[in-house]
């Protein structure tokens, strides 16, 4: 026993503080000996409690406390006391969590039973969590989703997937505020009972923002088949207050049952009209903990869908703030979460997520995020954090709405966007434009299957500080651990991803421990730059080589070439005689490359095999006819595209071409006088250049062209530092004997 003496009422008043049992709208708490249960709602019941916490909705756990002074040792008479009052509590409440204390000594009784491993006297938020420990039963979600998509398209013949959600968030809704739903209720009480609620519920804060209303309209509008079975009506009020059971905010335990229905239920259909992508949820957490989010952050998602991220956002808060029923909590829901939909019925549908949580809806607006009067609203509100996954389309303005964001909330505000890899690369001017103003600080690229055909990262921005010559971090969460269920989406069925996100946190705020981090260039890459692996090139990259530039000798086009001998292998129709001239075989032996012995060398630069320029711009409506070659974005004919008389512009014969939009990587060596349109660079050699060599080279380049795409370019600036690997001599050099040999070798060769 320890030697400091502690009287009962200095232990009641340590607990007090130590628990933080303070009283609120939403709950009953406190310490003292006068207090009896009767007061405190439990009626003709004179015992005293020594400390309570009794939430006024029931379905949330309950507390209470009895206390010694610091010299009492636990017996069968003290627990005796305790188990009473817990007894009592548990006649209204299902949860209930009993605390023995002496000031120095604890016991701790989870719905009557000793947790042995509770020793230390903690903040009440912790024992009230005891009772959350059961995680979400994902898989019962799942089944349930799809029986009420079922019921309610088969059933009652809601044909719109989105009605079929709002309809079901709309019943919960009405089960959160107290609806009665059972067996056996008619069509029209079911729906009215629903009506009259989501009414009741939205009473308030109606007067506060009248754009709700269009949550109550949408409902109104969705169209029912009046005459469906009394089974259906059964299996639909069945299957939402299984789900409902599974929904209490206090309970949230870093995933949301609402998130995980929204999720599923979408899997229905690939996407909205207006171009919606649900955020998994797990991803929503991964934001928030990446941009350091906490509970003093005002939160801003302007194509907030169904609310996912506001909603966990919110749960992350209240937890960090001690719970639903703490002060902070209330503040938070009210003030700290702000968001905007276009689309009307996704806005319907996250007024009702919000409504199910009880919090957040009066700051939801209808608008669009691409609006000026878009940019005046965010501007109004002392936004800090973005969290965002706005349409990835064009046409619904991706760009547009990051744009306004970034313009009107404050400087210094972090905002994160979920967008397709290659969307800010593909507007670099634009983006770079906004970095003269916003910086663009982390490119997290995100799993290749996390959405349906399209490739995403997370794009972190820092408002009002310019990028000027600052480097972006860039990193690469390639596995999640979600697997692919049959008919269930993608789940973490292995439990991996726990795990994963405190990896991926870490390495992002430390901004290492990765093999995949990147520092990038933001005047060369926007987005993260997967390393992709070059096979060097074979024989038949070479022979397809040497046979295009052969074709292209002897007049021949390609194309039709390579048509006329496939129909030959397949129908054996006789080919012309020129075709049989140009496949006839050369009696030469074969010549190994040898790759193990080649070595990289720079295409340009101060070092480089060539002096690398760009093409000259000429529109076809300023191009005349000729006999120029003009040399364009093209795979075939050697790069030609059309035969001009413009001769301002000229590139110099024995160059090698190299398209680098469009066509990437097709490089052709001209032996002529040509005009290289600006989607091309043409390669001036420092040594000597043959046919042959140009054409090994050719191919070199056209297998390294694999690591850039349209929203890549090689541009001049990349590949003036690029590098490609080439036969080398024992001293290092270039063997351009060899090149020269070994093309000469191959079959075709003599039509040069």
């Amino acid at each position: 026993m320890a030697s400091i003496f502690f009287t009962e009422d200095q232990v009641r008043d340590r607990a007090k503080s130590i628990l933080h049992l303070e009283e609120t709208e939403s709950v009953k708490a406190g310490v003292g000996q006068l207090t009896t249960f009767h007061q405190l709602g439990f009626r003709g019941i004179k015992d005293r409690p020594d400390g309570w916490y009794l939430p006024n909705e029931p379905h949330f756990p309950a507390l209470i406390l009895e206390v010694k002074n610091s010299s009492t040792r636990f017996g069968d008479s003290e627990r005796r006391e305790l188990l009473k009052n817990l007894g009592i509590v548990q006649t209204r409440y299902k949860h209930v969590c009993g605390l023995l204390y002496n000031g120095f000594e604890l016991e701790v009784y989870k719905n009557g039973e000793l947790l042995a491993e509770e020793t230390e006297l903690l903040d009440k938020e912790h024992y009230l969590g005891l009772f959350s420990t059961n995680r979400i039963n994902k898989m019962l979600i799942y089944s349930l989703t799809h029986s009420i998509n079922d019921t309610l398209h088969f059933d009652f013949l809601i044909k719109n997937l989105y009605h079929r959600m709002i309809f079901t968030a709309c019943a919960l809704v009405a089960k959160r505020y107290g609806a009665t739903l059972m067996n056996g209720m008619s069509f029209g009480l079911f729906t009215t009972s629903i009506r009259e609620t989501l009414e009741k519920s939205l009473s308030d804060d109606l007067s506060k923002n009248k754009k709700l209303q269009i949550l109550l309209d949408v409902f109104s509008e969705i169209k029912l088949n009046t005459l469906c079975k009394q089974e259906a009506i059964n299996q639909f009020i069945e299957d939402v207050s299984k789900i409902s059971d599974h929904i209490n905010s206090d309970f949230w335990n870093g995933e949301d049952v609402m998130a995980i229905f929204f999720n599923e239920f979408n899997r229905y259909k690939a996407k909205s009209e207006s171009g919606q992508v649900f955020t998994p949820d797990h991803i929503t957490s991964f934001m928030y903990q990446i941009t350091e989010t906490t509970k003093h952050d005002i939160i801003l998602d302007a194509a907030c869908g169904s609310g996912a991220f506001l909603v966990k956002a919110m749960c992350n808060m209240i937890k960090e703030a001690g719970g639903m029923r703490t002060r902070e909590a209330s503040d938070i829901s009210q003030t700290q979460l702000y968001g905007i939909e276009f689309d009307r019925e996704i806005y319907a549908l996250a007024c009702a997520n919000m409504l199910i949580h009880k919090d957040g809806k009066t700051n939801l607006e209808h608008m669009d995020s691409r609006s000026v009067e878009a940019g005046w609203w965010i501007r109004q509100k002392p936004i800090t954090r973005v969290l965002m996954n706005p349409p990835f389309e064009n046409k619904y303005g991706c760009l547009d709405i990051v744009e306004n964001v970034l313009n009107n909330v404050p400087r210094g505000t972090v905002c994160a966007f979920i967008l397709p890899d290659n969307k800010l690369d593909k507007a670099k001017g634009r983006v770079r434009r906004w970095l003269q103003f916003h910086r663009l600080d982390k490119i997290i690229k995100l799993p290749k299957d996390l959405f349906s055909g399209v490739t995403t990262s997370i794009f972190v921005f820092t408002v009002g500080i310019p990028q000027k010559k600052q480097e972006i971090f860039a990193c690469y969460m390639a596995e999640d651990g979600l697997e692919t269920i049959k008919n269930q989406g993608r789940q973490d069925i292995r439990g991996r991803w726990d795990a994963i996100e405190r990896q991926w946190v870490d390495i992002v705020r430390k901004q290492a421990g990765s093999e995949s981090i990147q520092w990038l260039n933001p005047n060369e890459h926007l987005s993260y730059q997967e390393e992709i692996h070059v096979p060097l090139p074979t024989r038949a990259d070479f022979v397809k080589r040497t046979l295009a530039y052969a074709l292209f000798k002897q007049g021949i086009e390609e194309a039709a070439f390579m048509e006329n001998v496939s129909e030959n292998r397949l129908f054996g129709t006789p080919l012309k005689e020129d075709y049989q001239r140009i496949l006839a075989s050369l009696d030469i032996p074969e010549i190994p490359l040898e790759t193990n012995r080649w070595k990289s060398f720079r295409l340009g630069g101060k070092d480089g095999l060539f002096t690398i320029a760009k093409g000259t711009r000429l529109t076809k409506a300023n191009q005349y006819e000729g006999r120029i070659n003009y040399v364009g974005a093209s795979a075939f004919h050697n790069g030609i595209t059309n035969h001009i008389g413009n001769d301002e512009a000229l590139c110099a014969p024995g160059t090698i071409s190299v398209c680098y939009n469009g066509s990437i990587g097709e490089a052709f060596y001209q032996d002529e006088p040509y005009w290289a349109t600006d989607d091309v660079n043409v390669l001036t050699p420092r040594f000597s250049l043959t046919p042959s060599i140009a054409i090994f080279i050719a191919t070199v380049i056209k297998n390294e062209s694999v690591k850039y795409a349209f929203n890549n370019k090689w541009t001049k600036d990349i590949m003036e530092r690029s590098e490609i690997q080439l036969p080398a001599t024992p001293d290092g050099a270039p063997d351009f004997s060899f090149m020269e040999h070994y093309i000469q070798s191959l079959p075709y060769a003599k039509f040069f």
